[in-house]
């Protein structure tokens, strides 16, 4: 009898310290999975608080055919900000659709200029939202 005593204790108190060993374990990789998350919101709002662009102008092209109407909107602006804008990663809606776009470069670097450009069938005023990947956007009314 007192043996199975002590089998008992010894059994309860292995079983006690793998049971915490494993909840440790989840605590530590939870914590470091949130510790990682806030650096990460950190990045990224440092990002967004120094992405500043400024549209300098735009230039529209008339590509007409005789079978079509078609115009190329270039948009030509400056990064004022601290922060490289990879234009890879960046969305351009025209009135609220998203539409495929050109860019003069990769990447759009602090003080540097650049354009991008898109295509619209019609003479018309659209409104423009440049999405960079930083989440910071800039509108422009083009009239075409």
């Amino acid at each position: 009898m007192g043996f199975s005593y002590v089998a008992a204790a010894a059994i309860l108190l292995s079983s006690t310290l793998i049971f915490f060993g494993m909840v440790y374990s989840g605590f530590v990789q939870s914590n470091l999975e949130i510790h990682n998350s806030g650096v990460q919101y950190d990045h990224q709002r440092y990002d967004y608080l120094n992405s500043n662009v400024n549209i300098t102008g735009y230039n529209v092209v008339n590509e007409s055919t005789a079978n079509a109407s078609a115009y190329k909107v270039y948009i030509n602006m400056t990064n004022t900000g601290s922060v490289t804008l990879n234009m890879n990663s960046t969305d351009i809606l025209v009135n609220g659709i998203m539409t495929g776009f050109n860019s003069s470069a990769e990447y759009l670097f602090p003080l540097g200029k650049g354009n991008v450009s898109f295509n619209v069938n019609s003479t018309s005023t659209y409104d423009v939202e440049i999405v960079f990947s930083t989440g910071y956007e800039k509108y422009a009314k083009v009239t075409a």
